[in-house]
């Protein structure tokens, strides 16, 4: 008969194993979102740091959120470094929400494709954000400060349809990079449209071709 897993073991193991991802993901790139749900500003530009994991995880520790990362990171995590708790809660409020946030932080590298949809001003229970991304299986706020950095982790969509709207373009670049030079998702049309107010963000080859693109519907 297998042993049985404790749930402190299961949330230990999950924050190391998904760390890597988040790493390479978030900490190692940045995205500029534009969205028609985006009222209040023509975009964001998300840039995560080492220290918005634990937010995502849930726990509660005494370690600093950036050191509770590089543990998590380098698989030296262990069960005396956190306690199962959120915001005061008992471990048995908080067990709840833990279980939640672990099963959805396998999915969070899957959340800016224009099949996903994007609310402002989202709010849920307490929890205020400048916007949220959804592809359904979870919703993961973010808070702008002019930069967005991840707040919530939510299982499930939690967003307002009524608000709601697809991501239209995701660019995207390496953290120690200027400008945004890679395009994951926005049609030509999407990006001439936008053009004016990214071109002070987007790299020269990426001007290039969309200063081609307007040359080119302008002569039709």
């Amino acid at each position: 008969m297998s042993e049985q897993i404790s749930f402190k073991t299961r949330v230990k193991n999950a924050a190391i194993n998904i760390a890597p991802d988040y790493y390479s993901y978030y900490v190692c790139r940045d995205y500029l979102l534009i969205s028609d749900a985006f009222k209040s500003s023509p975009y964001y530009i998300v840039q995560a740091e080492r220290d918005n994991y634990l937010h995502l995880v849930g726990v509660s520790t005494n370690l600093s959120a950036a050191a509770f990362f590089d543990k998590c990171l380098n698989g030296t995590l262990d069960e005396s470094d956190f306690e199962l708790s959120i915001h005061g809660q008992d471990e048995k409020q908080s067990k709840g929400s833990i279980r939640r946030k672990i099963k959805s932080l396998p999915l969070i590298t899957s959340l800016f494709t224009t099949s996903n949809l994007v609310e402002e001003n989202f709010a849920k229970n307490t929890v205020l954000c400048t916007f949220a991304s959804s592809d359904g299986s979870c919703t993961l706020g973010f808070i702008a400060t002019p930069s967005a950095r991840p707040k919530t982790l939510l299982i499930g969509d939690e967003l307002d349809h009524t608000k709601a709207k697809n991501l239209k373009i995701v660019l995207s670049k390496a953290r120690d990079d200027d400008k945004f030079s890679t395009v994951l998702s926005g049609t030509d049309d999407d990006l001439v449209a936008v053009y004016e107010s990214i071109k002070e963000l987007i790299s020269q080859d990426l001007n290039e071709k969309i200063v081609s693109l307007i040359s080119t519907k302008s002569e039709h």
